[in-house]
């Protein structure tokens, strides 16, 4: 069995853009901030469970970062958006009717929700001390975008599915475990190398995630015999992060000889522009960690809008990517407890079984993104749930989603 931690349990055990487009992702260097928030907050503890709906929103006082400012242009509120609190919901633990409110609040521990129809913001809702305009890191639910980057790469012919992941970094050229570790295998995110619990816990200290001395995580994972170690299969929806993940957001930025986060923004975020904040943490050599993004949950909503808006269009982000996410299970038996039955894992998203098109992305403690490509619905979540994705949380997220997709289009604003 693979051995994959979450963050806590690490810590606690197109370069066809236009050119018109280029300033628009023009990112700048923060320095560490003061690496304490109050008086028992520090790097030693700062992710932790307890104190994450404070830290997530302030990433960059622990680490280095790079921000991208929104346009100066102020993105006015709709008139009128609809409360969704009072939606009759069914209770996924005990069986019973009760309002969305409820299960958002007392089984999802929700901070934030944000829903888009047709590309519009219809319903939002934050409790808990998040702050619309303030970035949030998304931890481990970052690996997805880090896949989808890499199908553009593909597509676009920076990358070769059946190419080893070393022919394209020259580090690596003496690593045999990864001469047999290729491009398609890598972005499938179906597998990964079988890290020891200490394994994990000192890549994280090199890149950075805790101690206070100036780290880099490139050495680390140049380290011979890093790679030596067999591939496993990941068990279910396990959003857990790795080194596996560096090593993917190496070989974009080095593929496409782009920073990662000029690579991202110029692919996924010039159609729908941030309205606030985007940071990316690094390294302390300004090297962008995989796990190290950070937005608002109205950019992030935004995120689940460009796969929809990718749909049947000739875009950056390839059609079989989203075919690939789309397509129906068949004969297949994927099942992950707590989800409909057919839902299986495709590329670091999951594709929902039952009512056809629908894709979540599910990162840990419940912060999530719903995608619905018929009905044209983004549902953005960012919770604090005290547990790592377990059978619960599926279901409640399953049922949020199942409310609001059946009431949203019948409840004009």
């Amino acid at each position: 069995m693979i051995r994959r931690l979450s963050v806590v349990s690490i810590l606690f055990a197109v370069s066809g853009m236009c050119s018109a487009a280029a300033p628009a992702c023009q990112f700048e260097r923060l320095p560490v901030g003061a690496q304490k928030l109050g008086a028992w907050i520090d790097k030693s503890n700062w992710l932790a469970l307890e104190h994450q709906r404070l830290t997530l929103q302030y990433g960059e006082v622990f680490m280095p970062a790079w921000r991208l400012q929104p346009p100066d242009k102020v993105v006015p509120p709709p008139a009128r958006l609809r409360p969704i609190d009072d939606f009759p919901a069914l209770d996924p633990l005990d069986g019973r009717p009760n309002k969305l409110a409820f299960l958002l609040d007392s089984r999802l521990y929700a901070d934030g929700l944000v829903v888009l129809s047709n590309g519009r913001l219809v319903a939002e809702r934050y409790r808990n001390g998040l702050q619309p305009e303030k970035p949030r890191l998304l931890l481990e639910a970052t690996r997805p975008w880090l896949n989808l980057l890499g199908a553009i790469s593909m597509s676009t012919g920076k990358l070769a599915a059946d190419k080893a992941v070393s022919r394209y970094l020259p580090a690596f050229n003496g690593a045999a475990g990864l001469r047999k570790l290729s491009v398609q295998r890598l972005l499938e995110n179906e597998e990964a190398h079988a890290w020891s619990a200490e394994d994990l816990r000192s890549w994280w200290q090199a890149a950075g995630w805790v101690g206070a001395q100036p780290a880099a995580v490139r050495p680390w994972l140049m380290q011979a015999g890093r790679w030596d170690k067999p591939l496993a299969e990941r068990q279910g929806n396990d959003p857990g992060a790795g080194p596996d993940d560096e090593l993917l957001a190496w070989l974009l930025a080095e593929s496409n000889r782009q920073a990662l986060s000029r690579l991202f923004c110029e692919q996924l975020m010039v159609r729908n522009r941030p309205e606030h904040p985007v940071l990316w943490l690094s390294d302390a050599e300004g090297v962008e960690l995989a796990a190290g993004l950070a937005m608002s949950l109205r950019d992030f909503a935004k995120l689940g809008q460009e796969l929809i808006e990718a749909r049947g269009s000739r875009g950056r982000i390839p059609a079989w990517f989203i075919e690939t996410l789309t397509a129906s299970s068949g004969l297949r038996s994927g099942e992950i407890k707590g989800l409909a039955k057919g839902s299986e894992a495709r590329y670091g998203f999951v594709h929902l079984g039952g009512t056809a098109n629908r894709v979540a992305l599910i990162g840990s403690y419940g912060s999530s993104l719903y995608i619905d490509f018929d009905q044209r619905l983004v549902v953005a979540i960012y919770a604090s749930y005290p547990g790592a994705n377990t059978p619960s949380l599926l279901a409640t997220l399953s049922e949020v989603w199942k409310t609001l997709r059946h009431e949203i289009p019948k409840r004009a604003p």
